[in-house]
């Protein structure tokens, strides 16, 4: 019930905010990125196709593209056991819109990506914290995916949406860094 209520005033932040704010935001963002070891050096990233209040991912995907690396986007299955799959992603006519404002690959017109194969996993969300942890949309499907995920996770978000620490559970994964309109942040956390 905690994290809903997290959930929802989120929701309406990423409402409130105008978007030529989130358009500055982000690319103050991607400036950051594109200078980082993990961006350079990432053969294939992961990362999901923005809903209306999110920020934009499309320049991400285009500079990837343009850059020669693979990108790779989730589709989600309620039905079994709310897992999610990467899938490569090479245009716009692999997209379908299942549920949600949620663009999605047809699964019969894409190439399966293994977690192995995946160098940078960008991991979406509403708030984030300093010890990386993050609060979602409540489907639970990163927090499943993750611990079998062993290369970089990142996550981007407004300075707005950075807290001191949220509420978390066994099930919650951080990720590896997040980046702000202000900064790269490396949450500290112990390694297993």
């Amino acid at each position: 019930m905690y994290k809903q209520t997290f959930r929802q005033l989120a929701k309406r932040l990423m409402a409130y905010i105008p978007s030529q704010d989130k358009q500055d935001a982000r690319q103050i963002i991607e400036d950051i990125l594109y200078t980082t070891d993990m961006w350079k050096q990432a053969e294939t990233i992961a990362i999901t196709i923005p809903r209306e209040q999110e920020l934009d991912t499309h320049p991400i995907i285009n500079k990837a593209w343009k850059e020669g690396k693979k990108v790779a986007i989730p589709k989600c299955y309620p039905k079994q056991d709310h897992n999610m799959k990467f899938y490569e992603y090479t245009n716009r006519l692999e997209l379908e819109n299942v549920y949600l404002d949620l663009y999605e690959p047809k699964t019969d017109e894409v190439r399966y990506i293994a977690p192995s194969q995946i160098d940078l996993l960008f991991v979406p969300g509403l708030l984030f914290d300093q010890q990386g942890y993050r609060i979602g949309y409540g489907g639970g499907y990163y927090d499943r995916y993750l611990p079998n995920f062993h290369q970089t996770t990142i996550s981007l978000a407004m300075e707005e949406q950075l807290v001191n620490s949220l509420p978390t559970d066994e099930l919650d994964q951080p990720v590896d860094y997040i980046i702000t309109n202000q900064k790269l942040l490396t949450p500290y956390k112990e390694r297993p």
